[in-house]
């Protein structure tokens, strides 16, 4: 079987997309594609891509199901929806109608940060097609946000490409490593994880694009906390408790929420349990595939 990691296209200078495309809902969508078995459907964070899972547990992933990874309009090497399609409704409603096109049947729907609010949309608006939710790290409740002036100055595009070049930048390239650095705290990301993440997210569109998710993000989590007690879906919430870029105390929230989820607290791990925490989060894939009857 061909390995996640081998087709990842990152032997050469420039970051060729690892996985295939199609359009769904209008929107060119790519995905990775591995294995065989029931499905497992990875939806990536803000300024994620199908990396954070092609470098992680993909590969294991693969062994025993069918391993999706999704980038999501507007990230990694997807397009962008034309209008308002940023909210995790709608990135929910596009990833659904690609998953169909696969015919991805009541895949077992794994989430990571803003990518777990969209898998517990899919799973809000067509329960019968979503077999259970994992939830890793997840930014799935509003968190009120910097003051109104930063919203602005950072929702400005004039700003967002100046970000893009500091950070493309010698200069910026330091600045960088530090955040993905506090984001895979108290562990270490891996070298190529360092050099091809950052040079993605800092790409000008998906900054841009960035922008425009960080706009409906927060009005689409109010409309999603009051929906989350109609789930009937089986989520497991896995949280690492040294998160230094969501709380940790967001997962003990939606699990006061959804009191019937299963909640997995992980001491030594941050926001990127998928790398320092793969066996962990493997095993809550398991077990919500146990919980979903696939």
């Amino acid at each position: 079987m061909t390995s996640l990691h081998d087709s990842a296209g990152t032997r050469g200078a420039a970051l060729e997309p690892p996985g295939q495309f199609l359009t769904a809902a209008g929107v060119l969508i790519h995905y990775v594609r591995r294995g065989d078995g029931p499905p497992v459907v990875y939806v990536h964070g803000a300024k994620g891509s199908v990396y954070d899972f092609v470098l992680s547990i993909g590969d294991r992933v693969a062994e025993r199901y069918t391993a999706v990874a999704f980038d999501r309009p507007g990230s990694g090497f997807s397009g962008r929806a034309p209008h308002d399609g940023g909210s995790p409704q709608a990135q929910a409603a596009v990833l659904r109608a690609a998953a169909a096109k696969l015919g991805l049947e009541r895949p077992v729907l794994v989430g990571h940060s803003l990518g777990a609010a969209v898998a517990l949309a899919w799973a809000l608006d067509a329960p019968a097609e979503v077999a259970a939710v994992v939830t890793l790290g997840g930014y799935v409740l509003p968190l009120g946000g910097p003051p109104p002036w930063v919203v602005a100055l950072m929702r400005s595009r004039t700003t967002l490409r100046a970000v893009g070049r500091l950070g493309r930048s010698r200069l910026g390239r330091p600045l960088v490593e530090s955040a993905v650095r506090r984001a895979f705290y108290p562990g270490r990301p891996p070298q190529e994880y360092l050099r091809i993440a950052p040079a993605l997210a800092l790409d000008e569109a998906r900054l841009l694009s960035d922008g425009d998710d960080r706009k409906s993000a927060e009005a689409g989590l109010r409309a999603l906390q009051p929906r989350y007690a109609l789930l009937d879906t089986p989520v497991v919430i896995v949280v690492g408790e040294q998160d230094r870029m969501v709380p940790p105390s967001m997962s003990e929230k939606l699990h006061a929420l959804l009191p019937q989820a299963e909640i997995v607290r992980l001491p030594a791990a941050g926001h990127m349990p998928q790398f320092t925490a793969p066996g962990a989060v493997l095993t809550a894939v398991d077990r919500a595939a146990e919980l979903g009857g696939v």
